[in-house]
């Protein structure tokens, strides 16, 4: 009885094949950077918590007050129900945490004239926090940036957040080679 031969690919062949496939996918794939993805995270992260404290503050008919806590990486949204300006025991008060890798930092270079890690025209402190005050008809108690970044080191990654006092709008920035542009959100 005669053995039929089954035709097909070696061990071999199919070894070598699946290492020319990835070689030419890790050439073809680009390098991904996490850093400026995680900052990204944080930039439409903080985004959220402006637009809507200020949205709040527009159908509730009450100020909002967003505090940021540098050390710890952290925002805190208070509802301020009397309108007082100050942290009362009947507000309402939340902490939003920044993404993990995400920290406030020092701005690579001014936006519109601001620099720092968090910097304020007209600067309001509530709890030892400096605070931004979302008025009930949209407005914002100052102009304010607020800096960020997953890699301080890494000018690239730096994001930013730009409050305008007139309409209380939320603007996002990245920082590239040639300064501050407005980010796609």
């Amino acid at each position: 009885m005669r053995m039929s031969r089954r035709s097909g690919f070696s061990m071999i062949e199919l070894v070598t094949t699946l290492i020319i496939m990835g070689v030419v996918a890790l050439m073809a794939v680009p390098k991904i950077d996490l850093s400026r993805m995680r900052s990204d995270a944080g930039l439409r992260q903080m985004m959220t918590v402006f637009v809507q404290a200020q949205r709040t503050a527009l159908t509730k008919q009450y100020n909002v007050i967003v505090s940021v806590d540098v050390s710890t990486g952290r925002l805190r949204v208070v509802e301020d129900k009397n309108n007082s300006n100050v942290f009362d025991t009947g507000d309402r008060s939340y902490w939003v945490a920044l993404d993990q890798g995400v920290k406030f930092t020092t701005s690579p270079a001014a936006l519109d004239g601001l620099s720092g890690t968090t910097a304020f025209a007209k600067p309001k402190v509530l709890d030892g926090y400096p605070s931004l005050i979302f008025r009930r008809n949209g407005a914002a108690s100052s102009d304010a940036a607020f800096f960020i970044s997953a890699r301080p080191s890494d000018a690239g990654a730096s994001r930013a957040v730009y409050v305008t006092q007139s309409t209380g709008r939320a603007d996002g920035y990245k920082y590239s080679s040639t300064g501050w542009i407005r980010a796609g959100i």
